[in-house]
Formats: C-alpha cells, sequence, structure tokens
C-alpha cells in the first residue's frame, strides 16, 4: 500500500541513514521500525489502558449509574432491529 506521511525533515535523515546502514530501503526500515513498535505496545498489559483516562468529574460516576436505573436501557428501539 503506498500512503503519504508529514515527517519532519531532520527524522526522514536520520531513519534514512540508519537504513542505508543495514542495507534496507527507508520504506523497509519504517516498516520494520512500526512492526517493532506495534508489537511493543501489544505485550503491554490488558489494564495499562486504564491508568490513561481522564479523571471523571465529581459526581460523573452517580450520573451514569441514576441514568443506567431509570430505566432506558431496558427499553429495546424496535426501528434499531428492523
Amino acid at each position: 500500500m503506498k500512503t503519504t506521511l508529514i515527517l519532519r525533515d531532520d527524522l526522514v535523515r536520520k531513519a534514512k541513514s540508519r537504513a542505508a546502514l543495514r542495507g534496507l530501503t527507508l520504506s523497509r526500515y519504517m516498516e520494520t521500525c512500526l512492526e517493532k513498535s506495534l508489537q511493543e505496545k501489544a505485550s503491554d498489559s490488558v489494564g495499562d489502558w486504564l491508568h490513561t483516562l481522564p479523571d471523571l468529574p465529581d459526581g460523573a460516576v452517580e450520573e451514569v449509574e441514576a441514568i443506567i436505573r431509570s430505566g432506558d436501557f431496558d427499553r429495546i428501539d424496535p426501528e434499531m432491529w428492523a
């Protein structure tokens, strides 16, 4: 697949240099770097993303629970299932 990325010039120069030292094209080197980065993220524990969530404002949990208890979640919208 071809795609266009907007990257800093200094970053591309460094990547080209490292690719050349390894005997790789820039495209192949970028693929390798992206694969490595994605593998590192996949190995993070499942719960780590919870720490990245913002703090909730006071009363937000109670507000959501009240909405759930109101009965709107028990009602089925026939148009959704048509």
